[in-house]
């Protein structure tokens, strides 16, 4: 039996299983730290997943022949471990890495598009973030939040807050034109929440195809296609979507753009 304060015996990289190679640093490691070591390398193998749920470890005697420490610093090794949930024993039965552990997974990467150093970007849909008025909208957050009733943090009407509907339908009166009914409203997340609501009331009003302008925004045939629709481009004159087309495309709904048309402008 090799003493663990000696580094006799060291086994070359090719006299040893792949999967124990990844130990070699810490049984070289210096004596006094070379358990605590050798349980890290253990314990970060079996997270990391390079020692897979279910894998059987060899015996104490034969891993510290291989590492060429003491079988001290293995038995200690897989009893701590074992303690820990990283590994299983039975007598007679060996030691396994547990299935309960869970591998950690690949750290989460920001994949919203970015244009790092750009003057100016042209991206649709990507308004000026700069602008945005954070001091009154913070200011407007305070004062709602000191008002507010307990139990309005809770989950709101799924159409939205009564007093943002009631806001709104007075807007839509004053810059649209619209009477609308705050009861009638409902508040979105977004265009694409949305257009996905809308394609499944068509849906189920019977409705097969959306007209949409084009060129428009690419984003409609999907979103539609999410719901069971299918998408009828329409063509554009100067003042915006083509009638005559229209009428001849038979379609029940089109989407088309309130002002300033996308893409032409």
């Amino acid at each position: 039996m090799t003493s663990s304060g000696t580094n006799a015996h060291r086994p070359s990289a090719e006299s040893l299983s792949p999967a124990w190679e990844l130990l070699l640093p810490a049984a070289a490691a210096p004596a006094r730290g070379r358990g605590r070591a050798l349980r890290s390398a253990l314990r970060e193998a079996v997270r990391s997943g390079r020692l897979a749920a279910g894998t059987r470890l060899p015996s104490s005697r034969e891993l510290a022949a291989d590492l060429g420490v003491s079988r001290g610093l293995v038995t200690e090794a897989y009893e701590q471990l074992t303690a820990e949930s990283y590994l299983r024993s039975g007598r007679g039965a060996g030691t396994w890495v547990s299935e309960g552990v869970r591998a950690a997974e690949r750290p989460v990467r920001d994949r919203a598009p970015r244009a790092a150093g750009a003057l100016v970007d042209f991206r649709p849909g990507t308004p000026d973030l700069s602008l945005f008025p954070r001091g009154a909208w913070s200011a407007a957050q305070r004062a709602v939040f000191g008002r507010l009733p307990h139990d309005a943090l809770g989950y709101p009407d799924p159409r939205g807050l009564p007093e943002l509907r009631e806001v709104l339908a007075g807007l839509l009166v004053r810059r649209r034109g619209v009477v609308a009914d705050p009861e009638r409203l409902v508040v979105c997340s977004g265009v694409a929440q949305a257009t996905t609501l809308l394609g499944f009331v068509l849906r189920d009003e019977g409705v097969a195809s959306v007209g949409v302008e084009d060129p428009g925004s690419p984003e409609h045939a999907s979103l539609f296609a999410a719901t069971g629709l299918g998408t009828v481009p329409l063509p554009l004159d100067d003042d915006g979507l083509a009638l005559a087309p229209l009428k001849r495309s038979g379609v029940r709904a089109v989407v088309t753009t309130p002002a300033h048309q996308f893409p032409t402008g």
